[in-house]
């Protein structure tokens, strides 16, 4: 077995036990941990692997949600020590995942699922008969179930009327908060301790900061000032009847904070290694779990203390060493400089990474465009950019505008020019680093996956002067079929980008589509499909792909499996592969570089270091 995928879920009242979603044999599997022997069992042989795994709070036994390639199926059961496997819940209709969760003791299980465009919470004894508790339209996704099993906590909406819902298991009238006007919510979980009276700890997000909050029945929602960032934070209790561990993410890094909510919020920040904490999970001894890396450093266990400096690694003593501050560039052993960028514009500055080969460029250089949009590139291993570097590309990721992890200005204050406002920014990035002599002003290209591939598409029609080259794998090609069949959760995404539905703002949805600008492109095209992707179905590829057949621009349709996001690590690997292969094609052979002094805008400047202001 190699790195474990998500942090483990420890069994909360039994200290020895522990689940993790592990790669083994290059697919990723629930695994049981028994932590007093250090000793791990396979529970799963998926053929396409899982990807979600969970322990109940007696540790008795783990679930796992057994999902088919268009992402949907049924949460699973079986023994920690082993045994048969069962369906976790009886009586639950097959269904897309939106959260599950457990009272206390675990008597007690919750499960949401996404069935025929609704959202249906059911609940039930683990192994037992379950009742459905309640449905709504669209997408509400489960944070959490009262310690008392009273209450479910649901999160539909930021900004929407649904931002927040509160189900009765009883059968009692729903209570829900709403966002909008600048505010949104994010329901996170209930306080474990607080049994008689339920707590939810949630995220706040208003006047472009992000605070901590909670909610009672009898206060109602109540915020802590004390604990409010000018970027994106995740939150959950830790310990103690008032603890909270909040995970800060700006610029591209991490750190974590531990406050105590009373009398008033005392903030005391952990010592953790520059770099990017994938996941977290807490113990119930207090120590925390993290998946960490940063750009030279593949993911690995970080184990943290409170009381004590960071740990790595797979036992204690084991240590993360520093290595060069990613603010400023520097050089792997390889030869490979990393660095940052900020390329200043009128709203802000743009935030990218930068790797190059070894040597004095310019370089061809492509843009790994990040998807989501929702989502952010960090300072975090990225195994595509070693390759690609490898084989002599300089390799940009930017942080356009709608990336997260810079504010919420940053996320939303760009009108609905959804797609057009965030290739403007990689035009940008793209001008600066062709003037100071980073990127072959012949040879940029731009690849993608998901959003990111959606990107690359637009920008080859609406800025086909300047892109040479695009990939794009599993992408919105089409945005107005894309919309009609997506999943219910996209849809909700959006609407909220584009301020409705493609019925209500049809010409937001044609300025950003693809295809309305497909007559523009002129650079070869390769597209990736995945035959069971229903996030971006292979159909609306299929006819942009029959588009530049049309037009006789250059292209390669290829169509893989695995669904949107395959659990299978050959098929990432042969993705790349054909990325690569392609590329090759479309740049022959490494072309003369001329002196330094004669590139365009003269001497190559460093890598600006620092942190956004």
């Amino acid at each position: 077995m190699t790195q474990a995928f998500q942090s483990p879920g420890f069994a909360a009242l039994a200290a020895g036990r522990a689940v993790e979603t592990r790669l083994v044999e290059e697919r990723w599997q629930a695994v049981a941990w028994d932590l007093g022997t250090d000793r791990r069992r396979v529970v799963t042989d998926r053929p396409g692997g899982v990807h979600l795994s969970e322990i109940e709070p007696d540790g008795e036994a783990i679930w796992w949600f057994d999902a088919d390639s268009d992402e949907q199926g049924r949460w699973r059961r079986e023994p920690f020590a082993g045994g048969p496997d069962g369906e976790a819940l009886h009586g639950v209709p097959p269904g897309r995942p939106y959260g599950v969760a457990f009272d206390r003791t675990g008597a007690l299980a919750a499960v949401a699922v996404g069935v025929d465009g609704a959202s249906r919470c059911y609940v039930g004894p683990p192994a037992g008969e379950a009742r459905l508790i309640g449905s709504a339209p669209g997408y509400l996704s489960l944070a959490d179930l009262s310690p008392d099993g009273r209450l479910l906590a649901l999160g539909g909406r930021p900004d929407g009327d649904d931002a927040v819902v509160l189900w009765r298991t009883d059968g009692g009238p729903a209570v829900s908060a709403a966002g909008g006007g600048g505010l949104r919510l994010w329901p996170i979980e209930f306080n474990p301790l607080a049994v008689l009276d339920p707590e939810l700890l949630l995220v706040v997000e208003e006047d472009d900061r992000y605070t901590v909050a909670t909610w009672r029945a009898d206060t109602g929602l109540r915020r802590y000032p004390g604990l409010s960032f000018d970027a994106q934070i995740s939150a959950g209790w830790y310990r103690g009847p008032r603890g909270v561990l909040i995970q800060h993410e700006r610029a591209g890094r991490s750190r974590l904070l531990l406050a105590d909510l009373d009398p008033a919020p005392v903030v005391r920040e952990l010592g953790t290694p520059g770099g990017t904490i994938h996941d977290l999970s807490c113990a119930p001894d207090g120590t925390l779990h993290c998946v960490w890396s940063r750009e030279s450093t593949p993911p690995r266990p970080l184990v943290l203390r409170p009381e004590a400096e960071a740990e790595a690694g797979t036992g204690p003593g084991a240590a993360v060493r520093p290595g060069p501050d990613p603010d400023h560039p520097g050089l792997d052993l390889d030869g490979t400089s990393r660095g940052r960028r900020w390329t200043p514009r009128p709203y802000g500055r743009i935030h990218s990474f930068v790797s190059t080969p070894p040597g004095r460029g310019p370089w061809p250089t492509l843009f790994l465009v990040h998807g989501g949009p929702a989502t952010h590139d960090r300072d975090s291993y990225d195994p595509r950019v070693n390759i690609l570097v490898g084989h002599g590309y300089a390799v940009v990721r930017t942080n356009y505008r709608g990336s997260t992890g810079y504010g919420a200005r940053w996320q939303h204050e760009y009108g609905h020019r959804v797609g057009l406002a965030q290739i403007e920014d990689l035009a940008a990035v793209r001008a600066e680093l062709v003037a100071d002599g980073t990127a072959l002003a012949g040879r940029t290209g731009l690849c993608g996956f998901s959003w990111g591939g959606y990107l690359t598409l637009l920008a080859l029609g609406v800025q086909p002067d300047l892109w040479s080259l695009g990939m794009a794998a599993q992408p919105i090609a089409d945005y107005p079929a894309t919309y009609r069949g997506t999943t219910p959760a996209l849809r909700e995404l959006d609407r909220q980008l584009f301020g409705g539905s493609p019925e209500e703002v049809p010409e937001r949805y044609r300025a950003a589509d693809p295809r309305s600008y497909v007559h523009r492109v002129r650079s070869p095209v390769l597209l990736v499909v995945s035959r069971d992707d229903e996030r971006c179905p292979p159909e609306q590829v299929a006819r942009y792909a029959a588009d530049l057949s049309r037009l006789a621009v250059p292209h390669e349709l290829l169509r893989v499996d695995g669904g949107h996001y395959s659990r299978r690590t050959a098929d990432h690997r042969s993705v790349l592969a054909a990325m690569v292969r392609f590329a090759g094609q479309v740049w022959p052979a490494p072309p003369h570089r001329p002196p330094r002094g004669d590139r365009p805008g003269g001497t190559a400047q460093p890598l600006e270091g620092g942190e956004q202001p």
